[in-house]
């Protein structure tokens, strides 16, 4: 029996994944640090009176008396599943039975290519005239396996489910088809959303082999509905997503924890110090962008934690009773010690980036701005039990270096900033400054950079991150790192 850590959180799929739910990694490169190994407890020896067998008994007389006298024939495979899926439906939202199928799809999610058409969805309802019912949060949250979906405020309009597209993959089929984040899909080969059973299975037919095709019933914004149809191919979707603002700053944005996330993510730190130095300076900051990132693989969570932090601990994972059961420690060489982090996290990001922000905060490696995190912070190890088919089991809880528990908790940001700019308000709207009496004293600077007037233009960092809040936020946070921090360069507003 093969086992290896999941570390993920059900949010959105990847066009299909069980996205979040990820199996740990065996791809990482030689020179990156040892992952934690699976963390599973012994299983205790039963006394001499226990026996499976009586427990087993009952089911195989269950199964034989189905088979034999109900009124229609059964399939004795479904069967099968459908009990299986039932044992272990009471343990806790993140414990799955994945038939051969789902197993599959989970398995392709974790490697980061399948072919597919390259987008990530949500379920959502909206009423039949098209306005979004309830956009409150732009992906939906972490929530067990089911035809389950972003609530409708209540109404008496007619309702219809959906799948919102909440990111287009760059370069793949559905961006070159037209889809852009915000459409909606009403239907899939003509089959309403509604009658899919849950997303999972809408994303089944969604993905397939490449070249072949598949149709859309979409809607943009208020237009008509329109059929669309796209052309299956692989689909290699990057880990990370670089972004150059100016005025020596960066985003890192990773969308989730790949077999290849670290070393993507080093690449784009590198990229980002390249596009400095052509600018004609240093990188003086970085913004790690880890919001709706439900997850994935752990130890890339831990090599990438690694890359930042010089020594000590960066997760542990307890069992029964808190029982320590394993510990993942910086390993030192290629640390990037100096270069001034902020993270940036919401609601949407769960398991892996909860351990990678708890880490980072810790350690006072990063400063966390945005919201309160999911709090998804328990260990899955899939158990194979033949024929394709595995059991997602959690087996032991994640902790922060100073033994926060992530699970049902979260990562706290050291600055709250919610997704909408603040209006500015005059504390003294009546109170005329200084300069606005006509006979003041005009400043005389002596070889100063003058003062900013109240209509000079905004940096070209916060010109580029338009209204993001958060963004705006880290801006500014690092902006003041580079004024105070000793030997490193100022720059003006």
């Amino acid at each position: 029996m093969r086992t290896s850590s999941i570390c993920g959180a059900g949010l959105c799929l990847l066009l299909g994944g069980l996205a979040g739910a990820s199996l740990q990694s065996a791809l990482a490169a030689p020179d990156e640090p040892p992952a934690v190994r699976p963390a599973v407890e012994p299983v205790v020896a039963a006394g001499p009176e226990y026996s499976r067998y009586h427990k087993l008994d009952r089911f195989a007389r269950a199964l034989a008396i189905i088979e034999q006298y109900y009124v229609r024939p059964v399939d004795g495979d479904a069967l099968i599943d459908a009990a299986l899926s039932g044992l272990v439906a009471d343990l806790d939202p993140h414990t799955n039975y994945l038939a051969p199928a789902d197993a599959k799809l989970l398995l392709e999610d974790t490697e980061g290519r399948f072919g597919g058409v390259g987008l990530v969805v949500t379920l959502r309802v909206e009423p039949i005239s098209g306005t979004i019912a309830d956009a409150e949060e732009p992906r939906a949250q972490p929530q067990p396996p089911g035809p389950t979906a972003t609530p409708a405020a209540p109404t008496d309009e007619p309702v219809r489910l959906v799948m919102y597209i909440d990111d287009v993959i760059p370069g793949g089929p559905a961006q070159q088809a037209g889809l852009v984040v915000g459409d909606r899909i009403l239907a899939i080969e003509g089959k309403p959303i509604a009658n899919f059973s849950d997303l999972g299975d809408a994303v089944m037919i969604m993905r397939g082999e490449p070249g072949t095709k598949v149709s859309f019933t979409t809607v943009h914004a208020d237009q008509a509905a329109r059929e669309l149809t796209v052309v299956r191919a692989i689909v290699d979707p990057p880990a990370v997503e670089v972004r150059w603002l100016g005025e020596g700053l960066g985003v890192l944005r990773l969308r989730d924890f790949q077999s290849a996330s670290a070393r993507e993510l080093r690449d784009g730190l590198a990229e980002l110090r390249a596009s400095a130095k052509q600018a004609g300076g240093e990188l003086q900051g970085v913004v790690l962008d880890l919001r709706d990132n439900g997850g994935g693989l752990l130890d890339q969570a831990i090599h990438i934690a690694d890359m930042f932090i010089a020594d000590g601990v960066l997760v542990r994972t307890r069992g029964r009773q808190g029982r320590l059961l394993d510990e993942a420690r910086a390993q030192g060489p290629g640390t990037v010690r100096d270069l001034p982090l902020v993270v940036l996290m919401n609601k949407g990001s769960a398991s892996a980036s909860e351990i990678v922000a708890g880490a980072l905060q810790d350690h006072r490696r990063a400063l966390i701005i945005g919201e309160r995190s999911y709090g998804k912070g328990s260990v899955q190890a899939p158990f194979e039990l033949g024929g394709g088919a595995l059991i997602k089991l959690t087996t032991a809880l994640y902790y922060t270096p100073d033994d926060r528990l992530i699970q049902a908790s979260g990562i706290e940001p050291d600055v709250l900033v919610g997704p909408l700019r603040a209006e500015y308000t005059d504390s003294r709207p009546s109170l005329q400054p200084e300069r606005a009496n006509p006979q003041h004293l005009e400043p005389q600077d002596f070889g100063r950079p003058p003062v900013p007037s109240d209509d000079a233009q905004p940096s070209p960092a916060r010109t580029e991150a338009g209204e993001d809040a958060q963004l705006l936020a880290a801006i500014d946070h690092l902006q003041a790192w580079a004024r105070v921090s000793p030997g490193r360069r100022t720059r003006n507003r």
